[in-house]
Order: C-alpha cells, then sequence, then structure tokens
C-alpha cells in the first residue's frame, strides 16, 4: 500500500514539474510577443508610415502589456471556468426521469462553454493572421491614395513651374537683346525649385518618400491600419497567455494530468 502511495505522489511531482516547465515556456512567449512590435517596426518587417511607426511602436507594446496584466488579474475567474468540470462537475443525468429542461440547459451551455475555452487560442492564431494578411492588403490600398494624392498636388505645381520658367526665359532673351552681352545671373526660380521631390512617373520613388513624409493625420485609412496591426499581437498574446494561465492554474490547484484528462479524480481509491 506504501509502494502504490509513493508511485502516486512520485507522478503528482513529475505533473507539477512538467506543468511548471510548460508555464516558463509560455510565459517567456508571451513576454516575447509583448516586445515583438519594437523590433518588426525598427527593421521594417512590416510596411508602415514613418509616422504611424513611431505611434505603433509604443502603443502597441503598452496595450499588449495592459492585456496581460488583465489576463493575470482575473485568472482565478479564469482558472474557475477552464475547470470546471474537474473541480465541480455535474451530476449525471438519471437514467430513470426526464431531466428538467433548466438542468438540461445549464448542461449544454457548460459544454458549450468548455468547447470554445478548448478552441479559443486556435482561433486566436489564426485572428492573428487575418490581421496581418487584411493589413498587408490595407497599406497598401492606403499608400496608393496617397500616391494619387501627392500626383495631384505636385503635377499642377510643376506646370506652373515650367510656365514661369518659359517666361522668365523669355524676359531673357528680350533683356539681352537691349543690354550687352554679360555674365547671366542664376534665376531664382530655378534655386527655388523642390529638387528633393521625386516625379510623379518614379512610383518606386514616390511611393518610399510618402511612406516617410505622410503626416498621421493625412494617412488614409488610419483607423483600420491601428486596428489590424495592433490585433494582430493582442490575439496572439491572448491565445499564448490562455495556455499559459491554464498551466498556472493547474498547478496551483493541485491537479494532475489524470484529472484532467478522466475528470473527478478519486483519492479515496488510492489511498485504500
Amino acid at each position: 500500500m506504501s509502494n502504490s502511495i509513493n508511485t502516486e505522489a512520485e507522478s503528482l511531482r513529475d505533473a507539477h514539474s512538467y506543468s511548471s516547465t510548460v508555464r516558463s515556456i509560455l510565459g517567456f512567449t508571451a513576454f516575447a510577443v509583448t516586445l515583438l512590435p519594437i523590433p518588426i517596426i525598427y527593421f521594417r518587417l512590416l510596411p508602415a508610415y514613418q509616422r504611424h511607426a513611431w505611434f505603433l511602436l509604443f502603443y502597441t507594446p503598452f496595450l499588449c502589456l495592459i492585456t496581460l496584466c488583465y489576463l493575470f488579474y482575473v485568472r482565478d475567474s479564469l482558472a474557475r471556468a477552464i475547470f470546471a468540470n474537474v473541480l465541480d462537475p455535474p451530476p449525471p443525468p438519471d437514467p430513470y426521469y426526464r431531466e428538467p429542461l433548466g438542468d438540461r440547459m445549464r448542461r449544454g451551455f457548460r459544454r458549450i462553454k468548455a468547447t470554445v475555452l478548448l478552441i479559443l487560442p486556435a482561433l486566436l492564431v489564426l485572428t492573428s493572421m487575418y490581421c496581418v494578411s487584411r493589413y498587408f492588403g490595407t497599406i497598401d490600398r492606403s499608400v496608393a491614395l496617397s500616391v494619387e494624392s501627392y500626383i495631384e498636388r505636385t503635377t499642377p505645381t510643376e506646370t506652373g513651374a515650367v510656365t514661369q520658367e518659359r517666361e522668365s526665359t523669355g524676359r531673357r532673351k528680350s533683356s539681352r537683346a537691349t543690354r550687352p552681352a554679360g555674365p547671366a545671373a542664376p534665376d531664382s526660380a530655378t534655386l527655388s525649385a523642390p529638387h528633393s521631390l521625386p516625379l510623379p512617373s518614379d512610383t518606386a520613388a514616390v511611393r518610399k518618400h510618402v511612406l516617410l513624409t505622410t503626416e498621421i493625420d493625412e494617412i488614409p485609412q488610419l483607423a483600420r491600419l491601428t486596428a489590424l496591426f495592433v490585433g494582430a499581437f493582442v490575439a496572439l498574446l491572448i491565445a499564448v497567455s490562455l495556455m499559459a494561465l491554464k498551466e498556472y492554474a493547474k498547478e496551483a490547484l493541485g491537479l494532475s494530468e489524470h484529472e484532467l484528462m478522466f475528470g473527478r479524480y478519486r483519492r479515496a481509491t488510492v489511498e485504500e
């Protein structure tokens, strides 16, 4: 009898050690996801406007950290919801009497809640991937609108500059006809021409210029870009945090792998 008790104690210690290792790995992963937006924005792994990137660089990790703290704050409620069938399993239905409607609804609700909690991390990971894919499409459309706006702003300016240059050239020719030839003075319009602005025909240069110089209040679809970027990291963080909190709750409640797989654990049977 003592051998069986010692074997059971060793199995419980092994289960807790396994749970502690998994919890540490998941906790480190959650912390890494919280800081992940910083290198992604710094090394430009995801395209973004420069002004918007500085906003996301500080706001996204902060929001991830707040989400992580909140999940840890409600860890007790999450633990009771995740292990409800283990901590307080419902009584089996009476085979001789029809179960009341209220009991059947409560039993069905518990099953639905358990199923949702079971597949929620996978759904959140898929949500993160969806946000990333939609972000690429949204940033392309936003940059295209910014490029169109840039071309509309620069094309009339260039036409006016050409007209002004022609008029000044005609005035210089007429003055040269009445004055003796001498060194020509540089044209003021030529000195003040914005040589740093890319030509509208150079699409790559215009796109780069738009990403670098567009002000944050002039970015098309700014709210959608922010929601998709932040949602990709927050959804992934919640998925990892839920798995880590499950391991944390399992260790805190003293549950073994046997209890999780087969439900209520009968210690009296082991102690006999």
